[in-house]
């Protein structure tokens, strides 16, 4: 075992530990990951069969539609037929394709799309040594697809269990070819499937894909359904419950790696970088528990029977095995439970730990109606003060595996040497994570330190469930179901869900949307009054929040012109990647990480990928304020689609995308986000302090190491202070250091290249976009 992962080891446990290994317990790693570079090949006749399907593409249409073999819709009659959740439904029509494996095509229902893939869920283990979370082959549980059969004209599929009525919906788009290899130019780019990517066997034999060029969407016209779902109340109330009650088992993988919640929740963590106690919602954006702004299952004890899932972390007191059914019980803040567990160092116990609420809660206050002020935590929505800061926080006894810790340096700053990493952590940008920076480099976790600066921001998931590509994976990822491979995971989040929780916390998301009109017209309001346009466009002054909500943004001729004109530009500008038949504002293009770029450097998903999925657009104004595209580096629309962004020379390019000295904080447009810390929100350069030091041991020599072993944090004349992003540096040399290109894959000047044509355009496009 190399040193790196004996960091994790208590020594005084050393004895338990040996008797583990000798009673079957898995110590270290049982190989490596599969690597999709040696594994994956390149199906011909799977690609010329989505060639051929691609060569023709009519117009698709529903004639008809039966339920378990009664015609209950006609074309020519119309009317609304009645679904049960099992029920087969057979849909005869015209050009539905070749079926969801040749085309890129869905199934929606309302907010329930129908699952076009198997997902399965495999044991995971923990190898204790490594602190490394993997799976076997060994299959627990299922959840079989939806879709029953596909042709060019009848589609068979099962109601889910889920549904509850809405729009049905079918889309096709075609595949028309595939992304080219940056690691392997002249090579289609081929990927692992996300489902079974961390299980290690000598066996098991993966199934890759290629990452696949898609066609524009076309969409059947929408036929209106009823669900008669007796059941949908307690699935929707089941889900409730894992997205603000259950800890995901992070709570005891973070006290085996030594982090105190307790203390940190307590107000008496000190705070190792501004010195001091730490507050949690000053710090990470933590926000208090209040009734009537969470649901009662944020507040109320809620016991699982079973845990959604187990936790592979095994009992080492013979007295106290891993539990696999437990209570959760409030801590005092949103998204942030104490569940019951059974810790291997501490035997039976209740740890604090984070779920979905934590990073996808946003508490907004808005007056719904002239007199009636709301003020609530939206589940979905990015919390855009949440920040990595909690990981470096400290007691008189514990401080997080990993932060302080001795590594390997990357290939280009290679040899080992003692590092802190909490000056970087504690500046990454606010409503973003960094997958593996907590981990040590040689752990052998598939988010292993890789010494790449790659924050990602969080995303919106209130109407994610139209989505296949989830997380900027590929098809294979099976969109949010599948997504039980979470990027939490190098945080200590673990295991497949099972079927049972992970459906009804499916049917849960389904019901995010349910606040969407209301922001986007609390949204646009406040944007049109700071913008002055308020009295202009809706003819009324003085105008009140409440009553702009109530009526609606539709109620305002004026505005609606502006909404439209703002259409307009973005159906020439943006529709090519933002626009689908199903009202998610993205058709899932995968764009190539040297066509649509990056300001810092790709995630690991993204490097496995070489390409960043056309994300979906929702309630813009509230997630603006953790900024905007995939690293939430720009701070608002405005500066998104003003085409100066693009254009290298601008002021406005300059003051996002080149090294200089600070200049105005309003060059640009305002300044809505809380993300970037308040140095670099003030600023206009990503920086970092340095330390300062005295020796080689001092804690300062530490964190200015760490930093600078990440290539493209540089020293500038004009600032002795602070380490600067050099953003011009990382899209001239980055590809053969971090992925293996044989020549810097050359991203482009601006990332999302992409903006509105002219100036003049900016305003309208930007307040249609509100509306979205």
């Amino acid at each position: 075992m190399n040193e790196a992962k004996r960091h994790h080891w208590r020594p005084a446990l050393l004895a338990t530990a040996v008797a583990l290994a000798v009673s079957g317990c898995i110590t270290e790693l049982p190989g490596e990951f599969p690597d999709q570079e040696s594994l994956c090949e390149f199906d011909a006749g799977r690609e010329a069969a989505r060639s051929a399907s691609a060569a023709a593409f009519p117009q698709p249409a529903i004639h008809q539609m039966m339920v378990n073999g009664n015609v209950v819709w006609t074309a020519a009659a119309g009317g609304q037929p009645l679904l049960t959740p099992g029920d087969t439904v057979t849909l005869s029509g015209e050009g539905f394709g070749a079926g969801t494996d040749i085309d890129f095509s869905k199934i929606m229902i309302g907010n329930t799309r129908i699952l076009e893939t198997d997902l399965k869920m495999f044991r995971q283990e923990l190898a204790i040594n490594d602190q490394v979370n993997f799976e076997t082959d060994e299959q627990v549980d299922a959840w079989d697809k939806n879709i029953l059969s596909w042709n060019d004209g009848e589609i068979r599929f099962r109601v889910p269990e889920h549904t509850s009525g809405g729009n049905l919906i079918v889309q096709i788009q075609k595949r028309t070819g595939y992304n080219e290899s940056l690691i392997h130019p002249g090579e289609a780019h081929n990927v692992i499937d996300a489902q079974t990517s961390r299980i290690i066997s000598d066996t098991y034999e993966h199934t890759c894909d290629v990452v696949s060029q898609l066609s524009d969407a076309k969409a059947t016209t929408p036929i209106s359904v009823s669900v008669n779902n007796p059941g949908l109340d307690n699935l929707i109330s089941k889900g409730r419950q894992v997205f603000w009650s259950y800890d995901y088992n992070i709570g005891v993988a973070h006290s085996v790696r030594k982090l105190d919640w307790n203390a940190i929740f307590s107000y008496k963590a000190n705070d190792p970088i501004s010195g001091g106690k730490a507050d949690p919602a000053k710090l990470f954006g933590a926000v208090k528990n209040v009734r009537g702004e969470v649901p009662d299952e944020a507040m109320d004890d809620v016991y699982f029977a079973p845990y959604p899932m187990p936790t592979p972390i095994p009992g080492f007191l013979a007295s106290s095995p891993a539990k696999l059914e437990g209570n959760t019980r409030d801590s005092g803040w949103a998204g942030y439970r104490y569940a019951e567990a059974s810790e291997p160092y501490k035997g039976d116990g209740e740890w604090i730990g984070f779920n979905c609420a934590s990073c996808h809660g946003h508490k907004i206050s808005y007056e719904k109606a002239p007199g009636l002020n709301v003020s609530k935590v939206i589940p979905g929505l990015p919390n855009p003060n949440w920040t990595m800061k909690w990981t470096v926080l400290q007691t008189l006894t514990n401080t997080f595996d990993g932060i302080y810790t001795s590594e390997e340096g990357p290939s280009w700053a290679s040899g080992k040497a003692d590092v802190a990493k909490d000056m970087l952590l504690y500046y990454m940008p606010a409503g973003a994570g960094e997958h593996n920076m907590v981990r040590v480099v040689g752990e052998g976790s598939h988010t292993d330190n890789d010494y790449q600066f790659s924050p990602i921001a969080i995303p919106n998931v209130t109407n994610y469930m139209a989505i296949r590509r989830s997380l900027s994976h590929t098809e294979s990822y099976v969109g949010f179901e599948g997504s039980y491979i979470h990027s939490e995971e190098p945080d200590g989040a673990q295991g497949a869900m099972s079927k049972e929780w992970l459906e009804a916390l499916t049917a849960y998301m389904t019901t995010l949307d349910s606040n969407d009109d209301d922001l986007r017209n609390a949204g646009l309001y406040r944007w049109l009054k700071y913008n002055q346009k308020l009295d202009g466009q809706t003819g009324s002054s003085g105008l009140s929040e409440g009553a702009f909500v109530q009526s609606g943004w539709q109620a305002y001729p004026q505005v609606a012109a502006a909404v439209s004109r703002g259409q307009t530009t973005f159906e020439r500008d943006c529709s090519s990647c933002h626009s689908d038949g199903v009202g998610a504002n993205t058709n899932e293009k995968m764009i190539r990480l040297d066509e649509v770029g990056r300001f810092f450097t790709p995630t690991i998903y993204q490097k496995e990928t070489e390409s960043v999925r056309a994300t979906f657009l929702r309630d813009l104004y509230w997630v603006q304020n953790r900024g905007l595209l995939s690293d939430g580096h720009v701070r608002n629309l405005e500066d998104l689609v003003n085409p100066d962004r693009c254009a290298p020379g601008t002021a406005l390019y300059n003051n996002y995308y080149t090294l200089h000295a600070p200049v105005r904080p309003d060059v640009g447009g305002p300044d809505h986000v809380t993300g970037f810390p308040d140095l670099n929100r003030k600023g206009d350069v990503f920086r970092v302090p340095k330390s300062k030091y005295l020796t080689k041991l001092d804690k300062g020599y530490k964190r200015n190491l760490f930093i600078t072993r990440h290539k493209y944090f540089v020293e500038v004349p004009w600032d002795k202070e602070h380490y600067y992003w050099d953003y011009q540096k990382m899209r001239a040399e980055y590809g053969p250091a971090e992925m293996g290109t044989p020549e810097p894959i050359g991203m482009p000047a601006a990332p999302h290249p992409w903006c509105a044509g002219s100036s003049a355009e900016s305003a309208d496009l930007v307040q249609y976009l509100l509306t979205l």
